[in-house]
């Protein structure tokens, strides 16, 4: 594993909140990607919407976006914990021992995967 980083889903406002992180963090936003950019199809008024963005301040990373259709956003499942891996044999390891008694919410293939453990902690998983 190279990192752990916090990824929050907000529920439209994404690119808004994430200005007012920067600006309270004194950080910077180092990438930004719409719903419009991204490998993903949804309706055409949501492709504004924020599919990925990272904010970085000093030694601090938060990853975000806007929740995806279908998948509302509730108060305390709209963080996830957000893993990277180089070692793909690690990565999988970890990924069906965190799912052991939880759900997966998408299935691991060889760039994403995302569970909630029986925690009700979310993992989202993918390549460093």
């Amino acid at each position: 594993m190279t990192s752990l980083i916090p990824y929050i889903v907000f529920p439209g406002n994404c690119r808004e909140a994430m200005q007012f992180y920067v600006e309270s963090l004194h950080g910077e936003i180092s990438s930004i990607q719409t719903y419009g950019e991204s490998p993903i199809d949804v309706p055409k008024e949501m492709e504004y919407r924020i599919f990925d963005t990272t904010l970085k301040a000093g030694n601090i990373s938060i990853k975000a976006s806007d929740n995806l259709p279908n998948y509302p956003v509730q108060e305390g499942t709209n963080i996830s914990l957000f893993v990277t891996f180089e070692d793909r044999e690690l990565k999988e390891e970890v990924f069906t021992n965190l799912s052991e008694e939880g759900k997966v919410m998408f299935p691991l293939d060889d760039n994403f995967g995302m569970l909630k453990d029986k925690y009700g902690i979310q993992w989202m998983f993918v390549n460093a």
